[in-house]
């Protein structure tokens, strides 16, 4: 993740489910706004009620790889919150599906290129 960075602070957590702009897929629910720096930003959210922690782990290496595949497509000065829908089996995702919803939902969002 070259020009991206990780949050993991509650409270930057909290700021971008206030400020940020609601995308839906299959697997991934997003919340997207822009900040006014030159590297992204990053959160990633798997609930408790998805799993345990291997299975949420499992998750959250699929959506930061996935996003590390598309970096690149991605526009820059972005706040990025991608959070795993619990009414989904993690069993049934993915690294190929996950990567394709993740890609959608930024598509319809505005914020990537067309990748080619």
């Amino acid at each position: 993740m070259k020009k991206t960075e990780i949050i993991k602070k509650n409270y930057e957590f909290k700021y971008f489910f206030k400020k940020g702009k609601f995308f839906s897929g299959k697997f991934l629910e997003v919340f997207v706004f822009e900040n006014n720096n030159i590297k992204n930003k990053l959160g990633i959210v798997v609930s408790k009620k998805v799993g345990g922690s291997v299975t949420r782990n499992h998750i959250k290496r699929y959506i930061r790889e996935a996003y590390t595949s598309i970096e690149n497509e991605v526009d820059s000065n972005l706040n990025i919150l991608i959070i795993w829908n619990k009414k989904v089996n993690p069993e049934l995702a993915t690294f190929f599906e996950t990567k394709n919803d993740l890609t959608n939902i930024l598509k319809k969002a505005g914020k990537i290129k067309e990748i080619k």
